[in-house]
């Protein structure tokens, strides 16, 4: 049932990518089922293509490093915003020291907050093997945020990204022309993830390709962020033909839109995959040290998307949270034992090869 209201809320969640990303089903679902509700979201200047084409909602983007840098910097955020807008409520989605301040700042005007529960205690006990089933998942606490500000909040499906056609033609027209022959099959492929625990050996990748080439005539296109990563992936890519490293030559809005023309894609437990997934492309995930049961998997994804090792195989795993820290073992069993051929096989098992 469609609930109708006039407010405007005002939402704060700033940053990780993949968490931003994931904001954009809960914002749409709200905004479908409150008619006549406003959001004005407070983000990263860097995150706001994911939100376009979204009626009722209006993004202020903001820079935490230089504007909006330091307490004063948040101070100046609190003004802008009240003069921007009466807002009738705060929801913060981020939970962090800076979100904190500025929701205070609001309350302090009389504007009641929300905030999210992050179920940190049960994640640890996740990762302890106290709790041995799956956790909310990160989409499901945002919205549960929603309900408590008093929001018609149902059950269902979610929706992703808003692809645009002119973006999608103006994307095409940056590759090359060989890229775009009908009969050929597109792979994404998102090698790359900030901590150890969550990489998977970029010589799996390799062997992948080359069992994928034996039997499929296909195109991989690679996509990760920073020099660093580009150059990681050149060298990863280098004797294959049939190959393109998308790192840095597209914006952000046009590498969604390839993203959502993959067959599929390959990812590891990364902002890619979560874009990948909400841009209604099959996501395959590959896990090592963190878990999908955290409430971290992509989203609308069947569970035989993420290739991990069972933790009846290997009970140190998970053995984090977010990816931080070293193996406790020291070999990284928890990637190593997942084979390029144990996922080419899982490929054709689902019939996306």
């Amino acid at each position: 049932m469609t609930k109708s209201t006039h407010k405007h809320y005002l939402v704060f969640r700033f940053s990780a990518m993949g968490d931003v990303a994931l904001t954009v089903p809960a914002i749409r679902k709200v905004l479908a089922e409150n008619n006549g509700l406003q959001i004005t979201l407070v983000t990263a200047p860097y995150f706001t293509p994911f939100f376009n084409g979204i009626q009722g909602l209006k993004v202020f983007p903001a820079n935490f490093h230089k504007e909006y840098k330091g307490l004063k910097g948040l101070v100046h955020l609190y003004i802008n915003l009240i003069s921007l807008q009466k807002f009738d409520a705060v929801i913060d989605l981020h939970g962090v020291i800076r979100s904190y301040i500025v929701s205070l700042l609001f309350r302090f005007s009389g504007k009641k907050n929300f905030r999210i529960d992050k179920g940190r205690k049960q994640k640890k006990d996740f990762i302890k093997g106290k709790i041995n089933k799956k956790l909310p998942h990160t989409l499901e606490r945002y919205l549960e945020v929603f309900r408590k500000a008093g929001l018609n909040v149902g059950k269902g499906t979610y929706k992703g990204f808003i692809i645009e056609d002119h973006v999608l033609e103006t994307a095409k027209s940056i590759l090359p022309p060989e890229m775009q022959q009908k009969d050929i099959t597109w792979i994404g492929i998102a090698p790359m993830a900030r901590h150890t625990l969550k990489r998977w050996d970029l010589a799996n990748f390799t062997d992948l390709m080359k069992r994928i080439n034996q039997e499929h005539k296909v195109w991989f296109f690679f996509f990760g962020g920073g020099e660093h990563e580009k150059a990681e992936i050149d060298s990863l890519i280098s004797g294959f033909e049939n190959t393109l490293n998308l790192t840095g030559k597209m914006s952000l809005k046009q590498e969604i839109a390839i993203i959502s023309k993959m067959r599929f894609m390959i990812s590891m437990d990364s902002a890619n995959m979560h874009i990948s997934a909400l841009c209604g492309t099959p996501t395959i995930s590959i896990w090592g040290g963190t878990h999908p049961g955290l409430g971290f998997s992509a989203l609308n994804q069947p569970d035989k998307f993420s290739i991990q090792i069972p933790e009846t195989e290997l009970e140190c795993r998970p053995c984090t949270v977010y990816g931080k820290g070293e193996c406790a073992r020291g070999d990284l069993a928890c990637m190593k034992l997942i084979t390029s051929e144990l996922v080419f096989k899982r490929l054709k098992k689902l019939n996306l090869l």
